[in-house]
């Protein structure tokens, strides 16, 4: 099955082409939120890296967020589009899931990425590392501990009661106080989301056959107040 990943929840651009576990070839580009202009030609341009057409192209999948607001909404419109032309179907990747497969290695077995939710807040998920088998051909996922948060920092840390492995941009604007306790190792490295994970995880969801509705396929915010377009 050949999937294309691709994220626009942060200022990076991400694209990944896989087919089942291999990953054909991948794109990341960091120029500032110039995802409008840049997502459609650097599609075409790992395409052709990768001698594929959009049309032979059998899943799409999508960091749907959270993240940047103007970013999402081009990321869910690009989506839209392929699948209006060609059929193509969609499956949607949490953002905050993605960046935790980053650390799925780690010592520490509890994982909690920090998204910089902007005015004082965070986005942010508790998860639990499986205990890696080498012997297994297909490890085991992550385990969700709690849903999806938009939360502030003192929140998360009144959470933490197990060493846990704190990471994301949010960490740079809050690292002295996360520093302060003793049970948090930060990571700075690995901090945004990876469109070959992406794709990884979107393989997975498409294997279950776990496809979105493109007509009601829309980013996940978290928050609406501060993301409604104005009339």
């Amino acid at each position: 099955m050949k999937i294309l990943a691709i994220d626009t929840s942060t200022e990076y651009l991400g694209l990944a082409i896989a087919e089942d576990d291999k990953i054909l070839g991948s794109f990341r580009e960091g120029q500032g939120m110039k995802h409008s202009s840049l997502l459609m030609p650097s599609i075409d341009g790992l395409l052709a890296k990768c001698h594929l057409r959009l049309k032979n192209i059998e899943v799409i999948a999508l960091s749907i967020g959270p993240g940047s607001f103007t970013g999402l909404r081009i990321g869910v419109a690009a989506c839209k589009g392929i699948n209006l032309v060609f059929g193509t179907p969609i499956v949607d990747v949490p953002t905050l899931d993605a960046i935790a497969y980053n650390f799925i290695n780690e010592k520490e077995r509890i994982l909690c990425p920090l998204i910089d939710a902007k005015k004082g807040k965070l986005y942010a998920c508790f998860y639990e590392r499986p205990i890696i088998n080498p012997g297994l051909a297909h490890q085991p996922e992550l385990n969700k501990l709690t849903d999806y948060m938009l939360t502030d920092l003192d929140y998360i840390l009144g959470k933490i009661y197990k060493p846990t492995v704190v990471f994301g941009d949010g960490v740079a604007l809050y690292g002295a106080d996360i520093k302060k306790s003793p049970l948090i190792h930060i990571s700075t490295e690995n901090w945004f989301p990876k469109a070959d994970v992406v794709a990884k995880l979107g393989l997975a969801k498409a294997a279950k056959r776990q496809f979105a509705n493109p007509d009601k396929l829309v980013p996940m915010y978290l928050h609406s107040m501060y993301c409604q377009v104005k009339k």
